[in-house]
């Protein structure tokens, strides 16, 4: 095994981290995960610290040293910068991660797991959101992705918070909560808040990052089950703004000119997109036939492992 040329795939994101150790053909030989490495939200130290802590566990399951692989992909949310990939190709080279470096963002994996050629648009809504897109003539354009202080529209962060504002209305009277207060009864349980007015203490108290309080987005997509002020307040809005991203990347990829007979495909990912079906189907709706076939992402990593592969070809 040891003598087979190897490479590393690895996905870090907001929430965490995930490497997947294969060989330049065939199976997937390791796979290890660790916390989150989105070096914007936590500083380089412990998003490389993530890093390598999958690395390591990857290789332990595939039952390999610590000698280089052949070529890493690293695919990082908030990593797709010059001065960003300089540092990765350092960290790889200090850490003897691999002999060769391939940076690429989270859009990159997502667009080469969950589209036939690696071309079109890919939307990621986790705990962030952004959208990437990739023309065969090679442009490239991306929308989103500048953090929670001014951007992730659409995320389940931003979800989560929206919640959190419209039961901190209702409790003050500024918002008519419905007869069954789902999205309140849910949020203070989630919290261990006995009313809403403890809510305070628990948020701003310690252990809540932002990843902890994207959490709360699936109280926020099982209320709007039952309750339509949620649904439209919360859900609508944020579905327009991931179709934003998109339309914003397609035109930026030239895919609204003549030339291009089909909608370009769309490769879903991100663990709050994914698991909100109702999400999912009004940004289809929205879209309608300005986007083609539509794939779905669950392991983005395959994404670094597709590109890593190429890289070494």
């Amino acid at each position: 095994m040891n003598r087979l040329p190897l490479v590393l795939g690895v996905d870090g994101g907001g929430t965490s981290t995930v490497a997947w150790l294969a060989a330049i053909e065939g199976d997937i030989l390791g796979r290890g995960t660790a916390g989150p490495s989105n070096a914007k939200a936590i500083g380089p130290d412990r998003a490389r610290s993530a890093i390598g802590e999958a690395i390591a566990r990857a290789r332990h399951d595939a039952g390999l040293g610590e000698t280089p692989v052949e070529v890493a992909c690293l695919g990082l949310a908030g990593f797709d910068r010059p001065d960003d990939r300089a540092l990765l190709a350092r960290w790889c080279e200090d850490d003897g991660w691999a002999k060769r470096v391939v940076p690429a963002n989270d859009g990159d994996l997502v667009l080469a797991a969950g589209t036939a050629e690696g071309f079109g648009i890919a939307l990621i809504a986790g705990t962030g959101s952004i959208a990437v897109g990739r023309a065969p003539d090679g442009r490239s354009a991306r929308s989103g992705g500048w953090g929670p202080l001014i951007g992730d529209e659409g995320s389940a962060y931003a979800v989560a918070l929206a919640g959190l504002r419209l039961v901190a209305r209702r409790f003050d009277g500024r918002s008519e909560p419905p007869i069954e207060d789902r999205l309140t009864e849910s949020l203070c349980r989630e919290l261990g808040a006995p009313t809403p007015r403890e809510i305070i203490s628990v948020l701003y108290g310690p252990g809540w990052d932002r990843a902890r309080i994207a959490g709360l987005a699936r109280c926020v997509i099982e209320a709007a089950e039952h309750d339509r002020t949620v649904a439209d307040l919360i859900l609508r809005p944020a579905a327009e703004e991931l179709v934003e991203l998109v339309d914003s990347v397609r035109v930026g990829i030239g895919w609204d000119k003549p030339g291009h007979p089909d909608p370009p495909p769309l490769a879903m990912a991100g663990g709050f997109l994914l698991g909100a079906e109702r999400l999912q189907g009004q940004v289809r709706e929205l879209l309608g036939t300005r986007i083609g076939p539509v794939g779905m992402v669950a392991d983005p990593v395959l994404g670094a492992v597709i590109l890593a592969r190429r890289a070494w070809e």
